[in-house]
């Protein structure tokens, strides 16, 4: 609002309207000749609305009473306080400008008009304190002495005054004697008479002229206060349309200019209630009560108008989708518009139903996708059959997962990615909604949102006890019961969320129950969440993934500092999910351990032609379940290398139970290498088993023979390199010694190896057991009495041809065992020759020389393959013949020609037989398969 506006500058104003100016000190002249009456209609709408009239009608009767009250000869244009010589400016005379020399004299002291305070601002504008100060004092003087005057006057004239009083009551005596008493009206009552008869023929004649004057000046009376007030008059159309555009800023602005205009036109504005940009108005003193009625209905429109806007904002309020943004400047709408309910605490508790009924109806809609995935995969009962092919799957697509994974393949991934689902949308919806509900919470409870009338009055009790703690003064005017309430609120929200987290995981379960088999062992139940046939690859990737959810979860709900009571329901939720979880790897670990025999597809690996795939298919799987059951303890999301991170803490128990399974899982994969030796082949997939033949090449995994020998060669890779790095791998992760356990590990394997490696031998040397005692004792042989050597016997061939069928069985299917086979089979031929031989009782020179025949060709054919114990067996021959044979006194002599001649006898055989037992021959291939099997 312009300065001239303003009640003091009326003046100015007037000077400005009368000259048609815009400023008092104009640079050019200009003709307008446009009358005052039209300049006064072309006033702003602004300045109508807030100028006071009253100083229009006073400056007027000033300058019409002016001629009246002065005397333009006589005037006194001095200065009463002594500054200036003239109140006027220099250049102003009293003849040149009659109209501005009369609005000047209400600056005149001798005027029954003087103002004061437009003399000090007009006339002393500029003039310093100091000056006003020894003007005042010299007023003072002179008014002082004008009094000394008076009093000097007054008792000069004293006589003059009794002197007239009594020629007052002389008079008064006269007009008593005269009649002139009150009965007589003092004789005025005839005048009286004529005057009451003029002025009823004036009501007669003027009656209607001043009746339709009256209502002329109602009607401008009316139009004046419209005109004044046309804001508050338009006020509700222009709430309807701000409304209407949904332009609540506006709306609110405009309600809050009319409120403070309304309560000046009452008579109850305070400073403090003035809105931002509104002018100060003085309180309207004009102002009639027809009017306050008036205004009292518009103003009962607008609080119509207002409680709609109140209900639409509330129902913006009562929308959960919308952001925070929009809802606190929505609660601050609310406060601006005198809600009688607290719109903030409105907004909490409807966020806090939403919040709770929103987290129930996903978890029972991600639970009911669940359980419909369930009946469409149609799974009910546990198959070592369907698991093993899932986890032969997963164990092949654990490199490509997750972008290149077929889901398709395997029901359990479909029903462990809704699973997944269902803790993302929980965690989501609670990363989404809690932030926003505690940071609202967080400002309700400092008092934020509190009215602003309490904040005003608790400003001022601060004030006037400045001594108040803080905490304390922080709390006046709060409702504590709303402030716990909303601590509640966020509390049960976090406990809805870890409800229905360890309803569905079973997480209040510390263990798993166990059962018993038909064969009396233990069996565990696993928890219902977890797919009927799901593989313990799946179980720890998904169960991972999962846990590291959580944890992300919860490390976001804490940078937003929630209550101690509350966020401690997030870390204990998190704790018993780790422990849950680990539990749960770890006896899939176990369970699957115990059927991966199952995999075994009798193909030689092509990476490493001693073993087959199986191993190197084990080794991974039971690495990957130790690192994921890592990732679990330490919350650690690693790559699918080998990333370890220092410093991690696991917890002792959760070292023990993963220890545990560890080793567990090693023991059952043992013992199904075992059964799965001495079991026919029966094949995983029948469909995968054409395409498998071909790879197994000339190996027939239908001979028992042969599926030993693999798996002896398995166990004895097992020992070598997989246990080892192994448990390199599980010590350095989780800083434990396996030495011992290791050293338990490879007994087993030892025990396991014997028993099956021994098994291969046993049946390999019966035959050969019924060749040598049948050749030896039963072939019709007289040792004593038979001639000398010609050949060696047909059952010693037979015998060596037996052990070349072993050589090729054994190098067709693992040919780094041909050494150790066939020097178990050679110590088993040396103690069954030795058998044989000790029963003969004698041998003559002819049996003597036989014997020792065929013990040195069978010796020299297999010299390769001669261990300790062999030789010393083949030593322990020679004696016996040596001891049994009885020389006779002819013989005697001739025994060192005929050891030659069994020498040549020898060589020659050898020679004879070169190629039949060629591959027993030493070459440079063997020497490096023994150096690689040792």
């Amino acid at each position: 609002m312009n300065r001239l506006d303003l009640p003091e500058y009326a003046e100015d104003a007037a000077v400005l309207r009368f000259y048609h100016l815009d400023s008092l000190e104009p640079d050019v002249w200009v003709d307008d000749e446009e009358t005052p009456d039209n300049s006064l209609e072309r006033e702003s709408e602004a300045t109508r609305q807030f100028q006071h009239p009253e100083q229009d009608e006073s400056a007027s009767k000033q300058i019409h009473s002016f001629e009246n009250d002065l005397d333009f000869q006589a005037i006194d244009d001095s200065d009463p306080l002594g500054i200036y010589p003239s109140i006027f400016p220099e250049d102003m005379s009293r003849n040149t400008n009659i109209s501005k020399l009369k609005e000047k004299t209400i600056f005149m002291i001798t005027n029954k008009q003087f103002q004061p305070r437009q003399f000090l601002l007009q006339v002393h504008k500029n003039t310093s304190y100091n000056d006003l100060v020894t003007g005042e004092d010299k007023l003072r003087k002179g008014v002082d002495q004008r009094a000394e005057a008076l009093k000097d006057l007054v008792h000069q004239n004293f006589d003059r005054f009794v002197s007239a009083k009594n020629t007052i009551d002389h008079v008064y005596e006269e007009m008593k004697s005269k009649q002139l008493n009150q009965t007589q009206d003092y004789g005025t009552i005839g005048i009286k008479k004529a005057l009451d008869a003029a002025n009823g023929r004036a009501e007669q004649i003027y009656g209607p002229v001043v009746e339709r004057r009256q209502r002329v000046e109602k009607v401008r009376s009316t139009l004046y206060i419209l005109q004044r007030y046309r804001f508050l008059f338009n006020l509700p159309s222009s709430l309807l349309e701000s409304i209407k555009q949904n332009k609540y800023e506006a709306a609110i602005r405009d309600y809050k200019k009319g409120k403070y205009l309304y309560q000046v036109l009452k008579g109850e504005s305070d400073v403090s209630d003035r809105p931002a940009g509104a002018v100060e108005l003085e309180k309207a003193t004009d102002i009639t009560d027809l009017h306050r009625k008036v205004f009292d209905k518009v103003w009962a429109e607008v609080t119509k108008i207002v409680t709609e806007l109140q209900n639409i904002l509330m129902r913006r309020l009562a929308d959960p989708w919308r952001s925070m943004d929009d809802q606190e400047k929505t609660i601050n709408f609310l406060f601006d518009l005198d809600t009688a309910e607290d719109p903030a605490w409105f907004y909490l508790v409807s966020q806090y139903q939403w919040i709770m009924n929103l987290m129930k109806e996903t978890f029972d809609a991600s639970v009911k996708k669940i359980n419909k995935l369930k009946v469409e995969i149609g799974e009910t009962d546990e198959s070592d059959i369907k698991r093993s092919i899932s986890l032969k799957e997963a164990i092949e697509q654990m490199k490509l997962w997750p972008t290149q994974i077929n889901v398709e393949l395997t029901s359990d991934f479909r029903i462990w990615q809704a699973i997944s689902e269902l803790l993302k949308s929980q965690s989501s919806l609670l990363l989404r909604c809690l932030p926003d509900f505690w940071r609202l919470s967080t400002a309700f409870i400092e008092g934020k949102f509190t009215n602003r009338t309490n904040n005003r009055s608790r400003n001022a009790t601060h004030n006037s006890t400045a001594s108040t703690p803080t905490s304390r003064r922080k709390r006046q005017g709060m409702d504590m019961a709303k402030v716990e309430q909303c601590q509640r609120m966020t509390r049960d929200i976090v406990n809805r969320y870890a409800a229905l987290i360890s309803d569905y995981f079973s997480l209040n379960e510390k263990q798993l129950q166990k059962k018993k088999n038909m064969d009396g062992s233990d069996k565990y139940i696993m928890p219902p969440f977890l797919p009927v046939n799901a593989n313990s690859i799946h179980t720890a990737e998904f169960l991972t993934n999962i846990v590291n959810e959580l944890a992300s979860c919860v490390n976001d709900i804490n940078t937003i500092n929630l209550a101690v009571d509350a966020f401690s329901g997030l870390t204990t939720l998190l704790t018993k999910a780790q422990s849950k979880f680990i539990d749960v790897v770890c006896k899939c670990w176990e369970r699957d351990a115990k059927t991966f025999y199952l995999l075994e597809e009798w193909v030689i690996d092509q990476q490493n032609e001693q073993v087959t795939t199986l191993l190197k298919r084990y080794y991974d799987f039971h690495k990957f379940c130790a690192r994921s059951a890592y990732k679990i303890a330490t919350l650690t999301a690693l790559s699918s290398e080998d990333n370890d991170v220092q410093g991690q803490i696991i917890l002792p128990a959760h070292i023990e139970t993963v220890r545990g399974s560890f080793l567990e899982s090693t023991y059952t994969f043992l013992d199904g290498l075992v059964q799965l030796a001495f079991t026919d082949y029966k094949p995983l997939n029948v469909k995968e088993e054409l395409s498998l033949a071909k790879k197994r090449e000339k190996i027939n995994v239908h001979s028992m023979d042969v599926r030993i020998l693999l798996t002896v060669s398995n166990l004895n890779y097992m020992r070598l390199y997989v246990m080892r790095k192994l448990s390199e791998l599980f010590e350095e992760a989780y800083h434990v010694k396996m030495d011992e356990d290791l050293h338990t590990l490879i007994d087993v394997v030892d025990q396991l190896d014997e028993i099956l490696f021994g098994d291969f031998i046993k049946r390999k040397s019966q035959l050969i057991r019924d060749i040598i005692t049948q050749g030896i004792l039963h072939s019709g042989i007289d040792w004593a009495s038979i001639p000398k050597p010609q050949e060696v016997h047909p059952f010693v061939y037979e015998a060596l041809m037996t052990l070349v069928m072993v050589h090729s069985q054994i190098n067709s299917v693992a040919s780094q065992l041909v050494p150790r086979a066939l020097s178990r089979l050679l110590e088993s031929l040396a103690k069954d020759c030795l058998h044989s031989f000790r029963q003969v009782e004698r041998f003559g020179m002819g049996g003597m020389l036989q014997a020792t025949l065929e013990i040195e060709f069978m010796h020299q054919t297999l010299s390769q393959y001669v261990t300790p114990t062999a030789s010393d067996t083949l030593q322990s021959i020679y004696q016996t013949i040596e001891q049994a044979y009885i020389p006779t006194a002819e013989q005697s002599g001739n025994l060192r020609s005929e050891l030659g001649h069994v020498k040549e006898l020898l060589v020659l055989s050898r020679r004879s037989t070169v190629v039949q037992f060629l591959c027993f021959k030493k070459n440079v291939k063997d020497r490096k398969k023994a150096a690689t099997a040792k």
